[in-house]
């Protein structure tokens, strides 16, 4: 009789267990498309050893797949915790003269001669005030051409600048709209899992109190009891490690469809993220207020590697990161919540140093309306 009740508490008990596991299997499915919870914890070894070898030749066979890091770090990645503005224009707006990269940017647009007339034929309409004459007639009248001419081509660059945000903008929406439907699956699959977790946990302690009241016919189930505390206790403890892995969220191959950063990059472009070129002659221009300095765009990516708030870029020489960033080249499980955050960052700060030349125009701008002089400002001291 003794023998009949142990054999039937081994059976209950064992039951208990297989269905657990198979609960187990089901959330993982839910959670990760891609992975099959039951086929995922029957390949490995330590719940079935007998196929110890065949997993190590199937997983010596298989391409692991891409990730959006690589083994390579340049000794600055990663190491500046609270990122600074770098490349500040230096333009002062209450001042008379202009800065030195405002007097930089004239030049590279060819708006230097234009200025320069307007500089003389101001002085010299200021000295004829009051006196009418064809010569001071001429006179304004040459300064309010040059004035036009001045304008239009600070209009020109302006839409030019305006152009690239554009551009910029449309690609930061598309990132941060795929990013946000990746977040969210993330989300709710570590909701189902910690559900999940909390609700095998308090069923599976039910059953092993319930196994642990004693009754008048029955003594106390120690051993059933026991058995099924053991998966009461695995169970939210294996469903805890596995939100772990959903931290990452999905992975899916990265798409085919270059941005803004491909050019920086060098990689191929086409007309929809050619710049125009005031804006790239100035991003690859030495700022002229430090002129023994790096190019703008090498001190930009010189402040990605740096910043530890884009730990998926942290070499330069990557082919296997610039392709996931740059969007060049398809890479298998290279689009993650990582990659597209990178991404997102590094639009935003190139748009803003983009955008920079928007100060430096106004003060152009404000030459030809006479409130500047195309002359340089002073240096300005660097603060300590």
């Amino acid at each position: 009789m003794e023998n009949k009740i142990e054999m039937e508490t081994k059976i209950i008990s064992t039951g208990l267990l297989a269905a657990t596991l198979v609960c187990f299997a089901s959330p993982a499915r839910a959670a990760d498309s891609n992975t099959v919870g039951a086929n995922y914890l029957m390949t490995h070894t330590w719940l079935d050893p007998q196929k110890q070898n065949s997993n190590q030749k199937k997983a010596i066979a298989q391409s692991a797949p891409t990730s959006t890091t690589s083994s390579t770090k340049e000794s600055t990645a990663n190491t500046k915790l609270l990122p600074s503005q770098i490349l500040r224009t230096g333009v002062v707006i209450t001042s008379t003269g202009l800065s030195a990269n405002t007097m930089q940017l004239a030049d590279n647009i060819g708006l230097t001669p234009l200025m320069e007339q307007i500089h003389l034929l101001s002085d010299k309409a200021a000295s004829n005030s009051g006196i009418v004459s064809i010569e001071s007639l001429t006179n304004k009248q040459d300064l309010l051409d040059t004035r036009q001419k001045a304008r239009m081509l600070i209009q020109k660059t302006g839409l030019e600048v305006d152009a690239t945000i554009a551009e910029i903008s449309a690609e930061r929406e598309l990132y941060n709209e795929i990013l946000t439907k990746f977040k969210e699956d993330r989300d709710k699959a570590i909701a189902k899992t910690n559900a999940f977790a909390f609700i095998s946990n308090g069923a599976l302690w039910a059953v092993t109190e319930a196994f642990v009241i004693p009754t008048y016919k029955h003594a106390i189930y120690n051993v059933p009891a026991g058995i099924v505390g053991i998966p009461a206790g695995m169970v939210p403890s294996a469903a805890s490690m596995y939100t772990l892995k959903l931290i990452n969220g999905k992975k899916q191959d990265s798409e085919v469809e270059p941005n803004m950063l491909a050019k920086i990059f060098k990689y191929q472009t086409n007309s929809e993220i050619e710049y125009p070129k005031s804006v790239w002659d100035y991003l690859n221009g030495v700022p002229a207020d430090v002129p023994n300095s790096k190019k703008r765009i090498d001190q930009l990516i010189d402040r990605w590697i740096a910043d530890s708030n884009i730990p998926g870029f942290t070499d330069r020489n990557s082919k296997k990161q610039l392709d996931v960033i740059t969007a060049s080249v398809s890479q298998r499980k290279g689009l993650t919540i990582s990659s597209l955050t990178v991404r997102t960052v590094m639009l935003d700060q190139l748009l803003a140093e983009v955008v920079k030349m928007k100060r430096m125009l106004l003060e152009l701008e404000m030459v030809t309306n006479g409130d500047k002089r195309f002359i340089a400002n002073a240096p300005i001291p660097k603060q300590l």
